[in-house]
């Protein structure tokens, strides 16, 4: 193989989940000693080596000709949650060199989108090390003694909050020994976390929900890597009925953790999510667009990108939820059995193996431009 250079172009510096993967990716590939700068290709580049560019952003407005006259090849690693991807995006992804997705559902849905550069399938990995059982719990009033439904996603409509909100106060009353922790965010500087305490407030009484309901704790404020560790530990299982998700990063956080999950059985999580590491939700496929307009709708919706016309997402069943939630909270043992399962499937998902399929791709992709 021919010398070689890599400059990486993504969110590295962001505190995101996406953030977090992008720093990942880029950690391992260093690890399998790949030379890459960050968003600069200034670094360590030489005259003899060959030039490529593994942009992990939405590819939308390309500057193609300034990167083809820096750059070869151009790479693509990206992650996408619905049916297809959004329009906008077909035209230039297939001007990349090839495409890097972390799951199955993502390859579909690049090829269901009209994709025809190749693509190349570079797994999420988790952290092992720090994602592990004997992290010491999360320290929370009123949790000792109680079985925790523990739940972290962004509050928006994709990770389908409302579902999550309304099973559990059907579900579960004050007489139920048991408490939902949700750990969230929202997307603009006025969705903070008594903004998001409101929606929340404003939904219940929407419901019309004037029973004694269990314990709700929301944290909508930043939380350290070490709080987030000890959140998936204090949870007896981890519980998001979602629509769509590209990979789940939380799903392998806490399964790493020994914390079996509640979850829609649709989506790039299905690359790992098993019936003996988790409960899995039954579900229908519809346009976002059905649900978005819903008066159930409480969080931000990105309807630019999920409602296009031919796209698709899981709607999980409420009353699977519900039976879910109360089949885990009544087996307490079976939830450790499948975390127990879930820990040891997440020891074959390190970031090193992503490094590894991350460079064989690379270099397939170089050695194929000569």
């Amino acid at each position: 193989m021919k010398p070689y250079t890599v400059v990486w172009k993504g969110p590295v510096h962001k505190k995101s989940g996406l953030g977090r993967a992008s720093r990942a990716y880029l950690r391992a590939l260093r690890r399998q000693g790949v030379p890459v700068s960050v968003g600069s290709k200034k670094d360590y580049l030489t005259s003899n080596a060959k030039k490529a560019l593994i942009y992990h952003h939405i590819p939308t407005q390309m500057k193609w000709k300034k990167l083809r006259r820096s750059y070869d090849p151009i790479i693509l690693n990206t992650v996408w949650e619905t049916s297809k991807t959004p329009k906008s995006w077909l035209s230039n992804m297939n001007k990349f060199d090839a495409i890097c997705v972390p799951s199955q559902h993502n390859k579909r849905a690049l090829r269901n989108s009209g994709v025809k550069v190749p693509i190349y399938m570079v797994p999420h990995g988790v952290n092992t090390r720090e994602f592990h059982p004997d992290n010491k719990k999360m320290s929370l009033p009123g949790a000792e003694g109680k079985f925790i439904f523990v739940s972290i996603f962004g509050f928006q409509h994709r990770k389908n909050p409302e579902g999550l909100l309304r099973a559990y106060w059907e579900e579960f009353s004050s007489e139920d020994n048991v408490m939902l922790v949700i750990k969230t965010n929202g997307y603009a500087a006025y969705e903070n976390e008594k903004w998001i305490k409101r929606k929340i407030k404003k939904y219940k009484e929407k419901l019309g929900i004037r029973k004694n309901t269990a314990p709700i704790v929301i944290i909508g404020k930043h939380i350290s890597e070490k709080q987030l560790k000890g959140l998936y530990t204090l949870g007896d299982v981890f519980v998001l009925p979602t629509r769509g998700e590209g990979v789940g990063l939380p799903f392998l956080e806490s399964l790493a953790s020994g914390v079996p999950v509640i979850a829609t059985g649709w989506g790039g999580q299905m690359d790992f999510l098993t019936p003996t590491n988790s409960f899995l939700l039954s579900y229908q496929l519809k346009n976002p667009s059905v649900s978005m307009n819903s008066s159930h709708a409480i969080s931000r919706k990105f309807s630019n990108l999920f409602a296009q016309k031919g796209q698709l997402w899981a709607e999980p069943h409420l009353i699977s939820l519900k039976a879910n939630m109360r089949r885990a909270y009544e087996n307490p043992e079976l939830c450790r059995a499948k975390g127990r399962q879930g820990r040891k499937d997440m020891l074959r998902f390190s970031w090193d193996r992503a490094g590894k399929l991350m460079k064989h791709s690379l270099e397939t992709v170089i050695r194929s431009k000569k």
